[in-house]
């Protein structure tokens, strides 16, 4: 399947918001996350994504299909610069497909230097997924610290 990365547009913020309900969704059965009496997840850092530098948002899309979206920062918990994935969704029907590898690698490669991943640990789908992904991406390099909570998958791709 082809598919493309591309920016997420101011104008089209309605529709990371909607995808990232998903996500939220998707992430609910294992934190603590309901949503409000608008019956939505709150994302407090939503707008952040559409006015600091530091944040990127992207659509994963095939045509005008949207397969998924990724949210990256720099909200790190060991390094003092660098990036993280701060959110991370494909569409469970396209997850077979290796789309999220290969979109977690082109973002990997979009942002060279010092990445921190922060799976949640008691999401044993994604945990098992960030592992395997960055195990490979590094080839065995990199460090997994814990931060009180979760475990942290660090690296550098420089």
């Amino acid at each position: 399947m082809n598919y493309e990365i591309v920016d997420v547009k101011q104008e089209e913020k309605d529709k990371l918001h909607k995808l990232l309900q998903y996500a939220l969704y998707d992430g609910s059965q294992y934190i603590d996350n309901d949503i409000n009496e608008d019956c939505i997840f709150e994302y407090k850092w939503f707008d952040k994504y559409f006015t600091d530098n530091n944040r990127n948002a992207y659509f994963i899309k095939s045509g005008n299909r949207y397969l998924g979206m990724v949210m990256v920062n720099e909200n790190l918990k060991f390094n003092k610069t660098g990036k993280c994935i701060a959110e991370f969704l494909i569409m469970p029907r396209f997850r077979k497909n290796h789309i999220g590898k290969n979109v977690a690698y082109k973002i990997f490669e979009k942002f060279k230097g010092d990445w921190e991943v922060q799976p949640m640990e008691n999401n044993p789908g994604a945990y098992s997924f960030w592992k395997k992904i960055i195990s490979e991406y590094t080839n065995g390099n990199y460090i997994t610290k814990n931060d009180g909570i979760e475990d942290v998958f660090i690296f550098n791709n420089k």
